[in-house]
């Protein structure tokens, strides 16, 4: 892959053709000049020997760059600093001949002096420029990694997310073979995605991968495997998952650059891993909870339908009987059958109040409050209301007001008789009700003066089927908590300033939490 940010390049063959050119040229020169020359051996040395060899060493640099890695741009980079090079100290050398020969004193041999600086800073200048290219291709290779994980996000499995990674590392990186294999101990290593020229044969070897995989710590090898195999490789732990190698037939074909790069996708592989993990376990969760609800359902629905049904008819064929002058026992079979329509009507408001909240909306205290007062036998009882307005489902505020209003009456008061039966005591004085909003805002709280809530009981309350009354379906309380933890509400319930029931929601809750994780 050209990784180099240069604006123009030729194909490699020029661009190493080039280097081998200006090494040939300058060569040659020298050559000229150690024949020609009468300097002593020492003079000759520095003037035409060494500088020739410093010249064959630039022609032998294009066969050396054209087998290397770097991409055209880098190569044409680096031969183009060579070139600049050159000419930059050919430019310093005439202008140190010129100044000389203003001077009177004009170099004695000005072409071999050009050759020689010529050479010199070919050579530095081909040096710099390797280093500037491979710079640029290892900014460019990184950069264009960077761009390629980001695909690893769009995969939801493990399985995706190691295909795409295979295909970074072949596509991106140029490696000859990738691959993820499975480390399970007592089995033999599994590959989950292999990508390459080789891939059909590659295989790591058990005891590489296995000590990689508990140590945690990568291995890299460019040496020829035993096994003739490959020529150098690295292996790289993916965590719980197994490891990721890369592989070539090519000895020393993984650099420091290389390693950098490998580290970084298995790295982003590894985290892809375990976020489309645990996307996963979510989705399981949420099939799971759908298939919860579904049965949820048909329970409301056999609930709703089957037994109510049934329960119709015989409440009908007991009417009739105490029309025709049925007695005691007809009277407590009518009881009897009011309180199993009461606990199917409490059955299906649980169900119904374990989902999450409709749409929420800015609603008052008062008229919410005032609505559910309505809908509950309250008898001689007062509520007082402060109001404030909460974000909040109203028709589920509504149920739950309903619910704390029936079981303050309930058991403030004898004279009356609701669906809401959670209580304990029991006065002989009608209740007063207070809603108000908390201090700060923070919340809202519902407050009676009856008899209160013993503190050994205040855990219990709100638990499904808890109930010390006889005729109690013990549902009323815990539909409260249901609703609040549906908005996203917490609820305790304390002693009031008259020595009441006092219960406070609050604002901070998580709507994600029982109540509200339910659909």
């Amino acid at each position: 892959m050209d990784a180099s940010d240069a604006p123009f390049s030729f194909p490699r063959p020029v661009g190493a053709a080039g280097m081998s050119a200006l090494g040939l040229v300058l060569a040659a020169v020298h050559l000229r000049h150690v024949l020609s020359s009468e300097l002593p051996v020492f003079g000759l040395f520095f003037g035409g020997i060494f500088p020739f060899l410093l010249a064959s060493v630039l022609a032998a640099g294009g066969p050396v760059l054209y087998r290397s890695r770097l991409g055209a741009a880098a190569i044409t980079t680096t031969v183009a600093w060579g070139y600049i090079g050159a000419l930059v100290l050919v430019c310093v050398s005439l202008l140190v001949a010129a100044h000389q020969a203003i001077e009177g004193r004009p170099p004695h041999d000005p072409g071999r002096l050009i050759a020689v600086t010529a050479t010199g800073g070919a050579l530095v200048g081909t040096v710099a420029g390797r280093y500037d290219a491979l710079n640029r291709q290892k900014a460019s290779l990184l950069g264009s990694l960077q761009e390629a994980t980001v695909a690893l996000s769009a995969a939801t499995t493990t399985d995706d997310v190691c295909e795409h990674a295979v295909g970074i590392a072949t596509e991106e990186l140029g490696v000859p073979v990738a691959g993820v294999w499975a480390v399970t101990e007592g089995q033999p290593l599994r590959p989950i995605a292999v990508a390459g020229s080789a891939a059909e044969e590659y295989r790591p070897e058990d005891g590489v991968a296995r000590k990689v995989f508990e140590s945690g710590e990568s291995e890299r090898s460019n040496r020829q495997r035993t096994d003739g195999a490959v020529g150098s490789e690295v292996v790289v732990s993916l965590a719980d998952t197994g490891v990721m190698c890369f592989a070539s037939p090519e000895p020393g074909r993984f650099d420091r650059t290389d390693g950098t790069a490998v580290g970084l996708l298995a790295s982003a592989t590894e985290a892809a891993i375990a976020r489309a993990d645990r996307e996963e376990t979510l989705r399981t969760q949420r099939r799971l909870l759908e298939q919860q609800n579904e049965r949820l359902e048909e329970f409301t629905s056999v609930v709703s339908h089957d037994l109510r049904n049934p329960l119709s008819v015989a409440k009908g064929r007991v009417d009739l009987a105490r029309e025709a002058g049925g007695g005691e026992d007809l009277d407590e079979a009518a009881t009897a059958l009011n309180d199993m329509e009461r606990l199917i009507d409490d059955l299906l408001a649980l169900a119904k109040q374990g989902r999450m909240t409709g749409e929420t909306e800015p609603v008052s205290l008062s008229a919410v409050a005032g609505a559910a007062w309505e809908n509950v036998r309250t008898g001689e009882a007062e509520l007082r209301v402060d109001d404030a307005e909460v974000d909040a489902d109203p028709d589920r505020l509504r149920q739950l007001f309903e619910n704390l209003f029936g079981n303050s009456v309930e058991h403030g008061s004898t004279s009356s008789r609701t669906t809401s039966d959670d209580r304990v005591e029991h006065a002989g004085s009608d209740p007063t009700v207070d809603v108000g909003p908390l201090d700060g805002g923070a919340g809202f709280y519902v407050a009676d003066d009856g008899p209160g809530i013993d503190p050994s009981d205040r855990d219990r309350i709100f638990e499904v089927g808890y109930t010390d009354h006889e005729n109690g379906t013990g549902f009323g309380l815990a539909i409260v908590k249901r609703i609040a933890e549906a908005h996203g509400w917490s609820v305790d319930v304390t002693t009031g300033t008259d020595g009441g029931a006092r219960f406070e929601f609050r604002f901070d809750g998580d709507r994600s939490g029982d109540g509200g994780s339910r659909s």
